[in-house]
This record gives C-alpha cells, sequence and structure tokens, in this order.
C-alpha cells in the first residue's frame, strides 16, 4: 500500500532535479567618466517545459535585480535598479524576439544565439561617483530570475506550485571600492 506513493514522490524529486538554473559567473565592475558600469556573464539553463511554452508562443520575461548598497550594518540602499527580458518566440519567421529594458529590440534564429546574447550584460550603468564616499565601504547584490507574475493569467497557478518556472540564480554580492 505505501509503494503506491513511491512513483509520486520520485516524479516531484526528479522534478526539482531536472529544474533549470540560471547562474551569475562572473561580474565586472569599472569607472567611465562619473559613473560606475557592470558588465556580468550569466549562464541559462532552462528545463524542456520552459523551452516548449516559449516555442509555442508563450512570452516569458527574466528580471536581473541590481542594488548597490553600504557595507554596513544598516545597509543604507544608494542605488536600485531593475532590467526586465522579453522574450517571445514568433512563429512565422521562426525567430526569438527579444525586447531590453530600454525597448530596443534583437531577434535570433536560435535558442544558443538567444541566450548568448542573455548571458552578456554589458555596459549597465550601476551608480553614480557623486553619491558614494571615498572612506566608506560598498558592495553590490545581483539577482537573476524568471518573472512567474509576467506569464499569461491561466499560466501562472501551474508556475506558482512548479519548481520548473521557479528559477533564480538567488542574491550574490561582490565588494565595490570607490
Amino acid at each position: 500500500m505505501r509503494l503506491r506513493w513511491l512513483p509520486v514522490l520520485l516524479s516531484f524529486w526528479a522534478g526539482s532535479i531536472m529544474a533549470g538554473q540560471i547562474d551569475i559567473h562572473e561580474t565586472r565592475v569599472w569607472l567611465q567618466g562619473e559613473r560606475y558600469l557592470l558588465d556580468a556573464d550569466l549562464a541559462y539553463e532552462l528545463d524542456d517545459g520552459i523551452m516548449e511554452a516559449l516555442d509555442n508562443g508563450i512570452p516569458v520575461v527574466f528580471t536581473i535585480s541590481l542594488v548597490v548598497e553600504e557595507a554596513s550594518l544598516l545597509s543604507l540602499e544608494l542605488a536600485n535598479d531593475r532590467l526586465d527580458y522579453h522574450i517571445r518566440f514568433r512563429p512565422l519567421t521562426a525567430f526569438y524576439e527579444v525586447t531590453g529594458p530600454s525597448g530596443e529590440q534583437r531577434s535570433f534564429v536560435t535558442r544558443a544565439a538567444l541566450f548568448t546574447h542573455l548571458g552578456e550584460l554589458r555596459e549597465v550603468p550601476l551608480v553614480d561617483v557623486a553619491v558614494l564616499d571615498k572612506d566608506a565601504s560598498y558592495r553590490y547584490r545581483m539577482k537573476v530570475e524568471l518573472d512567474i507574475e509576467s506569464l499569461p493569467l491561466p499560466m501562472r497557478p501551474m508556475a506558482w506550485f512548479s519548481p520548473v518556472w521557479k528559477l533564480s540564480s538567488g542574491w550574490k554580492e561582490w565588494p565595490l571600492s570607490p
């Protein structure tokens, strides 16, 4: 009698192991003029279910959250930004289309080209030099995640309860020296 639950438990276990992931491999911060800019290398490994939804015309949004704060007990936040990348497959043209945070659009023929582009975050404004004190310590944090709330309404309940759709790099942090 207890064995009948074994396939159900194994399917939940396998689903959580085979779920995709998002990784932040490397970040670089550099000064250009009066502003620090961020470059980051990201890796997206999506589950087949997400890729199937995308290939069937379901739009998917990846959100990149950036925070700059003092490296102290109070962690005073100095900058906070959210970058949304809207992805959609256009079946008639067989192109993947990406709309970036500033509204610029790019099209890609293959998934590999699409995710290579998404994985190369370049020259993102992080914080102005004027708000940083040379004698203080700072850190910047970053998180990349699939935005479930941007999915079409009928898909959201399934995504809320499925580990496959809960893709996030989690918060990563690095020191920032003015």
